[in-house]
């Protein structure tokens, strides 16, 4: 009997503790901090799209003739390390 009673307590248990984790994850006021967060991310990641959209003709070029030890130790050439992705249009 202690092994059945054992193993209903283990499951209640678990059952309380699964609720618990979803009140906390469904809470209005942790979705909204998360929703926050990634429209953020995805906020930024088309601001850095759209600036490298608009400016690899005039940046990119001097990232293209440069060799791959300028590109791994220039610090000016490592901060246009997006310019990879524009290489083929120029």
């Amino acid at each position: 009997m202690t092994n059945a009673t054992n193993l209903i307590r283990g499951l209640v248990a678990l059952a309380l503790v699964a609720a618990l984790v979803g009140v906390i994850a469904l809470n209005p006021i942790v979705m909204g901090v998360v929703g926050g967060v990634l429209w953020q991310r995805d906020y930024d990641n088309s601001l850095a799209n759209a600036y490298g959209e608009r400016n690899y003709e005039r940046v990119c070029p001097e990232y293209k003739a440069a060799s791959t030890w300028d590109r791994w130790f220039d610090s000016n050439l490592r901060l246009i390390g997006w310019c990879d992705r524009y290489i083929d249009r120029l």
